[in-house]
């Protein structure tokens, strides 16, 4: 019986995979985050009233699966990134994190991560606005602050088909670009 599921998971799965082999993804996107002068945006809505309205205006139009990923395009070494986000981590009450590769490369890729839908309540968790701090994101506000790290956050939306798919591609994408942060095993 459950071989037979899984028979069924994977014929399903085919036909949706066989056309991102072909097609790539849906749409893609690219967008500047300058962490120089990041403001605090906890009491009023980051969506509309902040520096980053421009990029919600597009990115809460997205509604397909995405996979995403940061690019330190600034001079920073993953040695520094490393060290400011350990001692973030060290003050009281600070928000959760991605996990530190325990052998991080010399990469100039921060983050990779996938979601099903709603990229922008991500973006909002990696920026610093969520409200929740067990939620785990990048929390940029906080261990940014005093720098001039640029990043490009890049985003592959798929079909609302491949919604299941996420975390495979995710897994391969991270292997390939070997990011500084997060799990991907």
């Amino acid at each position: 019986m459950m071989n037979q599921k899984i028979k069924e998971f994977s014929l399903n799965a085919l036909e949706p995979l066989q056309r991102v082999s072909q097609n790539g993804a849906k749409e893609t996107y690219e967008f500047d985050i300058d962490c120089f002068e990041m403001k605090n945006y906890n009491h009023v809505s980051v969506l509309k009233e902040s520096d980053f309205s421009k990029v919600f205006d597009i990115i809460t139009k997205i509604s397909g699966p995405c996979l995403y990923y940061f690019e330190i395009q600034s001079d920073h070494s993953a040695e520094e990134i490393v060290d400011r986000v350990n001692k973030y981590r060290l003050i009281k009450d600070s928000k959760a994190v991605p996990a530190i590769k325990k052998n991080f490369s010399k990469s100039k890729i921060l983050y990779v991560g996938k979601v099903k839908k709603a990229i922008w309540g991500r973006l909002v968790q990696h920026l610093g606005y969520y409200k929740v701090p067990r939620t785990q994101g990048l929390q940029l506000f906080y261990w940014t602050q005093g720098t001039n790290l640029s990043l490009k956050m890049k985003v592959l939306e798929f079909e609302h088909e491949m919604a299941d798919y996420m975390g495979v591609l995710e897994t391969k994408l991270a292997k390939e670009l070997k990011p500084i942060l997060g799990k991907h095993s």
